[in-house]
């Protein structure tokens, strides 16, 4: 059974977090990272920032500790001083 549009839109508490609809994107990797070195940038923060509501909870992508646990070019890190 699909919720009504009624319980989409209505409060969920989830832990600490109260969010004012029940509605969240869950992770995307869109490969918008700054090259070289996959720097998380304005692209990927940009993205998150169009799709982002009030009350609503947004699941980020991961990000790879290092060069070798790498997946593809452009995916975000933290590996690198920068």
């Amino acid at each position: 059974m699909q919720p009504s549009n009624n319980e989409i839109f209505s409060e969920l508490r989830l832990g600490a977090l109260t969010l004012t609809h029940r509605v969240v994107m869950a992770p995307l990797t869109r490969s918008r990272s700054v090259q070289p070195n996959s720097i998380p940038g304005d692209l990927m923060a940009g993205h998150y920032a169009q799709r982002a509501s009030d009350g609503g909870l947004i699941i980020t992508e991961a990000a790879n500790i290092s060069l070798t646990s790498r997946g593809w070019l452009g995916h975000a890190a933290v590996y690198a001083q920068a």
